[in-house]
């Protein structure tokens, strides 16, 4: 390693883990008081800074949040992919994707209340949104589709009503689910995938 990189590494680290310190707490921001309400004078004083320091590492309260929804939505759509890979059978699959949908509870728990207070806002402003929601959307139908023709799961239902009720009950659980209280996210994705699964099994 040359002098040039042993004096620059240092200072690109601490200056990475600022930045993740800024999302952090703009984060915690967007999420409480909603991402509208928030301004960049809050998240400043939140931090301890004059409010023109952030602009030396985000151009916009919009680049701030832009980045915490981008990691969620990759995550969560490569969750998914790992488990339609390795999951041939459509009802263990189906349970892997409402069990990769709670753990995020705990890892993206931010990013799913934020989205929760101003989806309409963040989803005209960052298409990305409504394009990945489009490629969950393509996975669990596909699953449930192949559920039903293998006699797994009920016909009763449209698929699609059946994957928009999953979600809706999974990404409310945001509102209400802490990952420090009585319930781990582990035993409530088990929980939640169970009582999934035995509402679209069929029935003899």
């Amino acid at each position: 390693m040359s002098p040039a990189q042993t004096k620059t590494t240092p200072s690109r680290k601490a200056g990475s883990d600022r930045r993740s310190e800024l999302i952090q707490i703009a984060s915690e921001l967007f999420a409480e008081r909603g991402f509208l309400a928030t301004t960049i004078r809050d998240i400043a004083d939140a931090a301890g800074i004059q409010s023109g320091s952030l602009y030396h590492h985000f151009t916009s309260k919009e680049s701030m949040v832009e980045e915490l929804l981008t990691d969620y939505w990759t995550t969560l759509l490569e969750n998914y992919r790992a488990v339609v890979d390795t999951e041939t059978d459509a009802t263990e699959a189906a349970r892997g994707l409402v069990r990769a949908s709670v753990l995020l509870l705990d890892e993206c728990a931010l990013a799913l209340r934020v989205m929760l207070n101003d989806w309409a806002y963040l989803s005209e402003t960052f298409p990305f949104m409504e394009e990945r929601l489009a490629e969950c959307q393509t996975i669990w139908l596909d699953v449930l589709e192949r559920g039903v023709a293998s006699g797994a799961m009920t016909s009763s239902v449209e698929p699609t009503i059946l994957y928009r009720t999953v979600m809706s009950s999974v990404s409310g659980t945001a509102r209400w689910f802490r990952p420090d209280g009585p319930v781990s996210v582990e035993k409530l994705a088990d929980e939640m995938a169970t009582l999934f699964m035995n509402g679209i099994a069929a029935r003899p």
